[in-house]
């Protein structure tokens, strides 16, 4: 049996009514670096800013030894982070991917996405079950046709869930795909790479979603809470128990 937690039909881009265009008809994915969201200020925490985006790593303090040259540095509380000086001009572009397994945890009653998704726009693009397929092959066709972009990986992916991480636990390696879990409630699917062309921004076009997506009120979609049901349940082919009515 397929574990529940790999199994995704959910992606969902919240957004301001007046991207949705260029978002539907052109599949524009306006990428800021983590340098923009690392210096990012938020009214609330833990929302768009975070000011340990693009760490390398991050150590318990007790478990390791700083020196400087033949000389131990001591006193060193809390944790040891570390960052590589270029991770800042990294390009990210974030999603809410949810997957089947998060809705099971959340029980009969389902899972309520958080109010705080209303503060990143007040239109919710969906792309559901096998679209999302479709969007992640537009993806890579788009990045493996534009010479600008690279990554450095050696796995070469440039698309991937989030890992939360316990920030006071952790202590290793991070990249670009690894957030500390003041995040979690996102269920952050993060596309993330490099580029030759500039120093900032970088607009990557995907080509048409209209035919994949559909477009919903912000406040519709996460007033009501996502269900697995039967396929034969009320003519439900999988995932949600009311699709928040009609799209916007």
């Amino acid at each position: 049996m397929e574990d529940p937690n790999r199994i995704f039909r959910v992606l969902i881009k919240f957004m301001d009514e007046k991207y949705v265009d260029s978002f539907l008809n052109e599949g524009l994915l306006f990428m800021n670096n983590i340098d923009f969201f690392k210096n990012y200020e938020d009214a609330d925490v833990a929302l768009r800013g975070d000011v340990n985006e693009g760490l390398a790593a991050s150590y318990k303090s007790d478990e390791v030894t700083i020196t400087l040259g033949e000389h131990e540095i001591e006193g060193a509380v809390g944790k040891v982070d570390l960052r590589y000086h270029h991770e800042g001009d990294t390009n990210i572009y974030s999603m809410t991917k949810v997957s089947d397994g998060k809705i099971l945890e959340a029980g009969e009653n389902g899972l309520l996405l958080p109010e705080k998704f209303s503060s990143f726009g007040n239109r919710a693009v969906l792309i559901g079950g096998s679209n999302i397929v479709e969007f992640e092959r537009r993806l890579k066709a788009a990045v493996s046709n534009d010479e600008n972009i690279y990554t450095p990986r050696e796995d070469g992916v440039v698309a991937k869930q989030i890992s939360y991480l316990d920030r006071e636990q952790h202590h290793g390696q991070m990249d670009a795909f690894d957030k500390f879990d003041d995040y979690a409630w996102q269920h952050e699917w993060r596309i993330a790479f490099k580029q030759s062309k500039s120093n900032g921004a970088y607009p990557l076009k995907i080509g048409s979603l209209a035919d994949i997506a559909q477009v919903f009120e912000t406040d519709s979609l996460i007033s009501q809470p996502l269900k697995l049901v039967p396929k034969n349940s009320a003519n439900r082919t999988a995932i949600i128990e009311q699709l928040i009515g009609q799209p916007s």
